[in-house]
């Protein structure tokens, strides 16, 4: 009797063509049902990229939120002694960027092709300056004019890549009409930067923030953002 399985073609095989596509798909149901476990503090930081990826994708993952103190008893136990860390099938990876782009191509959001690929990964590496910036604001400007230049800074930062995204975006999101890995990163940037700049304005970067309050509106997203923990930061 043939196997009849999703993603298979329909059309006339011999036995051992459906035996094989059939293994792939059970082979595939049982890689989406590995748990993945994210490991970070409390706070959404360096891992809510990689948390709105999972949530984008509607990929479940245990979101382990610890303590100082937990911190402490597990911190030789990770590869650098730093968190995030993300757990899959007894791997433990490190570095927030490497998490976010593993949960990207994981979940098919990373494009469909290298240039596509190259793409996310020119948006996202040039949101670090921009971070950058912000976290001057956040935890190194202390004066009122050190606070004003850090401003400037985050402003001066996001012209070229207000420039570059407008230069490569293809519909509703960078890719296309389907949320891939960059939209996530500039939706996070765009809320860093007001965490920095509560009067932070979007003027400057309408391409970057019509992304961005497309992404915030999914009802998915909208009712995780509603949800997940409050947090300064």
């Amino acid at each position: 009797m043939p196997f009849s399985t999703p993603g298979c073609s329909r059309q006339p095989a011999n036995t051992y063509t459906q035996l094989q596509c059939y293994l792939r798909h059970i082979a595939s149901k049982e890689l989406s049902m590995s748990e993945i476990k994210l490991t970070y503090f409390n706070t959404r930081g360096r891992a809510e990229v990689t948390r709105l990826i999972f949530t984008q994708a509607q990929r479940k993952f245990v979101d382990n939120r610890i303590d100082r103190e937990e911190w402490a008893k597990m911190k030789d136990s990770t590869p650098k002694g730093q968190l995030p860390v993300l757990e899959v099938d007894g791997m433990m990876i490190c570095e927030s960027a490497a998490i976010a782009r593993f949960a990207a191509r994981e979940t098919g959001l990373y494009g469909s092709n290298n240039k596509e690929a190259a793409i996310c990964d020119m948006v996202t590496d040039s949101i670090g300056e921009v971070a950058h910036a912000a976290i001057n604001k956040m935890f190194s400007a202390k004066t009122e004019d050190e606070k004003n230049a850090a401003d400037e800074k985050i402003y001066e930062s996001l012209k070229p890549l207000e420039k570059l995204v407008a230069q490569y975006k293809k519909g509703t999101y960078v890719l296309g009409d389907k949320v891939a890995a960059p939209d996530i990163s500039l939706y996070s940037m765009v809320a860093f930067c007001t965490d920095a700049n509560p009067e932070f304005k979007t003027d400057s970067i309408p391409t970057i923030a019509g992304i961005a309050k497309s992404f915030s509106e999914q009802p998915h997203i909208a009712a995780y953002l509603a949800s997940r923990p409050k947090t300064e930061h």
